[in-house]
Formats: C-alpha cells, structure tokens, sequence
C-alpha cells in the first residue's frame, strides 16, 4: 500500500499565543478550507473530540483527535467508515497533524497530511491529481487572514 506525505508550512507574523486558537479552532475548521462547507464538533474536546465534516458537494465524515498537545500540535484521523465511498475506494489511512512553533520572526504553522492508498500506483496518482499544492496555500491564507483579524480586534479591542 503505498504511504503518502503532504506537508506545508509558513511563518506568520504573530505570537503563538495567537496563532494556537485559531489553527487548534477544530470546529471552525471550514473557514479556511474551500472545499468544506461545515465542520463542527460533535463529542469531546482536545484528545478524543471528534469532528463532523460536510463538504462543499454534501459529502460527510467523522474525524476523532488522535493526539492533543495543548498550545502546540493535535492530529485528526478520519473515521474510514464514515468517508464517502469514492474516497474510502482510494485511501485507507488519513490523518492530519497540525503543529504551531515559536520563532524569531512570529510562529511557524505546520500542516501534514499522512495516508495510505488502495489502488497502488494508480493511488498516488489520485492523490497527486487532488491540487493539493493550492489547496494547502488556501488553507494558509486562511489562517493568515484570521490571525490578521484576530491581532486587528485585539488592537481595537485595547
């Protein structure tokens, strides 16, 4: 079964202490992602949460947290049984670790996504075939954006 890799990362000009909520806002996941139209948390919180996907063409899932470090990291492993058949003909793994790290110009935001596929070769190729390159930079320009408007409410706010 061929494994899988895709990881992006960037530096945003802000404190951790301002980027953990907004990149650990597992419910409010949607906002930064194109192609869920809802994401909410169903049961528990940090280890153990597990959160209900919608995504834009009515698809849904479950994911459940795997592993919670407060401040720094959590991973959301997707409940296979719950993908819809199209994706679960294709993967049979799916996680996603997401990981924030002070540094000398702000806060370094992680994301890796790890899997594995069924259809050998042909697996990769589908993965390959997701966009995954501007799919993962929107999802970092959705941070970036609510971590802007985050730090502008708390400059209005003082």
């Amino acid at each position: 079964m061929p494994a899988f890799t895709i990881e992006t990362s960037r530096v945003v000009d802000a404190p951790m202490e301002e980027v953990w909520p907004v990149v650990s806002d597992a419910g409010g996941y949607h906002a930064v992602v194109d192609s869920l139209e809802h994401t909410e948390i169903i049961s528990g919180q940090g280890h153990g949460m597990v959160r209900h996907c919608v995504d834009t063409k009515g698809r849904e899932w479950n994911e459940t947290c795997t592993m919670w470090n407060e401040n720094t990291s959590f991973r959301m492993t997707v409940d296979l049984g719950s993908y819809p058949a199209s994706f679960r003909a294709i993967f049979k793994r799916v996680e996603g670790t997401w990981s924030v790290t002070p540094t000398e110009a702000g806060t370094l935001i992680t994301l890796r996504f790890d899997g594995e596929t069924k259809l050998g070769p042909l697996g990769s190729i589908a993965v390959a075939a997701m966009g995954r390159d501007a799919v993962l930079t929107g999802i970092m320009d959705g941070y970036e954006a609510q971590i802007s408007q985050r730090l502008a409410t708390d400059q209005t706010n003082r």
